[in-house]
């Protein structure tokens, strides 16, 4: 009986291997990928692709694989990265027929929110119930929430005036705040407190959870079942965001009603409908949308003006010229933090905020794709169904041939025409049906704080700040390898 198990053992090992071997050699030479330019370790396993990932440095790789292989590139063995014009409007454009990949649904818990929902019917449909809350007319009237918030910010940085900030705290605080006051009909007090709230914690555990969820899909669940408490304490953040969620909405619709009448964005998603008297959405999938809001509402803002604010402190004459500009604002515009009116078409802080989006996108990863029934024909690949194609704004919007000087941050780029090359590989807020609902609720936030603290302060590097702390390191979403951005604002004297 013994030897019998032991030679069972023995032939599922030599099975296991000769299964790995041939896959290895399916992948290498008869993948209808297989003339596709790669890394040999990717051509071979996800899992290549996956250490990568999970070091914080996907995207960074792979832009550097487009620059030795060209515009395609495998990562993966069913998996391509493109990076031209060409392949835009095929993958991400309004009339595509190519769904996001399957790991987005491991991005959230059921139901499903507008970010991981793959059908495109059920997208359309979700979409058109939220896109009234982010109407300019809608924004506007929540820009009196939103300057609050921003009054605090210039408090604070009046109050370490010459002395080393971590901005990239301070900016996550302010963003949290406002997408909870918006979204939540109440802040979450983080820039009344130095200790950081354990959602912004939970937040940050997020997207690593969901990877980990996807590369490992068999282990995940055995991971859940250890006794170990900060293990658990890990693996519960997905469902603490979402019981936060549901408590303060309830907490909402307490205090407020669904008819609040408050100038919030929560208001126009719970308001009853009026021919049928019921809300568009159930509160089960009403807060889930509104996690899902905060989420991505507050690090995607808050890491482009990190990363706008360390350039600025190093380009002292765009400085300059943009506090010029400033100084034309009509007298008393909005107090200490100019109105959003007298700022929407200031050409250079409108430059200064497109070229921070374009050298820094707050979400510069591979947005994943799957490919329709029949395959489809990319440069002059056919790829096949199911295969999983994408394409990352780090790298479109760094292409020599269209940017030039990509790697240098220069708003005069944007005062000259831009070219349709340009307008397609610009895409920091993604493209189509798809792209995201907030930008110009982060357009307004960018603009608000750029405009109230650079009117009045200079901002310079501190020592602890330097390119090698602020190297990007990502997890979908983007933080400095050193973990913090410390500057140093000084007053301008008047007079």
């Amino acid at each position: 009986m013994t030897s019998t198990l032991a030679l069972g053992a023995i032939l599922c090992g030599i099975c296991f291997v000769l299964a790995f071997l041939w896959q290895g050699i399916y992948n290498l030479f008869f993948s209808p990928l297989r003339s596709v330019p790669g890394p040999l370790l990717a051509r071979l396993s996800t899992k290549w692709l996956t250490i990568v990932d999970l070091g914080g440095y996907r995207t960074l790789t792979i832009h550097e694989l487009h620059r030795k292989y060209g515009p395609t590139v495998r990562v993966a063995p069913n998996e391509l990265s493109f990076s031209n014009s060409e392949c835009v409007r095929e993958i991400y454009g309004q009339q595509t027929n190519f769904l996001k990949a399957k790991i987005y649904e491991t991005m959230s818990l059921p139901p499903l929110g507008i970010f991981s929902m793959r059908g495109k019917e059920e997208h359309s449909q979700r979409r058109r119930l939220l896109s009234h809350a982010f109407a300019q007319s809608s924004l506007m009237d929540s820009e009196p929430l939103i300057r609050v918030h921003v009054e605090k910010v210039l408090r604070e940085v009046r109050s370490g005036a010459h002395a080393p900030l971590d901005v990239m705290q301070l900016f996550r605080r302010a963003a949290f705040d406002i997408v909870g006051d918006l979204f939540l009909g109440q802040s979450f007090a983080a820039l009344d407190s130095k200790e950081p709230h354990q959602f912004m914690e939970d937040m940050d555990k997020a997207f690593l959870l969901a990877g980990l969820q996807w590369t490992f899909p068999l282990l995940y669940p055995i991971f859940t079942q250890l006794p170990v408490r900060s293990l658990q304490h890990f693996l519960q953040a997905r469902e603490r965001l979402i019981g936060f969620g549901h408590d303060a909405f309830k907490r909402y619709l307490s205090t407020y009603g669904r008819q609040s009448g408050r100038k919030d964005l929560i208001s126009k998603v719970v308001s009853l409908k009026s021919d049928t008297g019921t809300p568009p959405l159930t509160d089960r999938e009403t807060f889930t949308e509104i996690g899902n809001l905060v989420f991505a509402g507050s690090d995607t803002t808050s890491m482009t003006l990190t990363y706008m604010f360390w350039e600025l402190a190093q380009t002292s004459d765009w400085q300059e010229k943009l506090r010029r500009e400033l100084s034309t604002l009509p007298a008393g515009s909005g107090g200490v933090v100019p109105a959003f009116t007298d700022l929407v078409n200031l050409p250079i802080l409108d430059a200064v905020v497109q070229e921070a989006l374009r050298l820094h996108p707050a979400a510069p990863a591979s947005l994943p794709r799957e490919t329709p029934r029949g395959g489809r024909l990319l440069n002059g690949v056919h790829v096949p169904e199911g295969t999983v194609v994408s394409m990352q704004c780090y790298t479109t919007q760094r292409d020599p041939k269209v940017f030039r000087n990509p790697d240098v941050f220069d708003p005069s780029r944007w005062f000259e025409p831009q070219s349709d090359l340009m307008k397609e590989l610009f895409m920091p807020f993604s493209k189509g049906t798809r792209a995201c609902l907030g930008k110009s609720l982060a357009l307004m936030e960018l603009k608000l704080i750029t405009a109230t603290l650079l009117k009045d302060f200079t901002v310079s590097l501190a020592p602890s700040c330097t390119k090698e702390s602020m190297v990007m390191t990502d997890h979908f979403l983007v933080i400095p390898k050193g973990g913090r951005c410390e500057l140093i604002f000084s007053p301008i004297k008047s007079g």
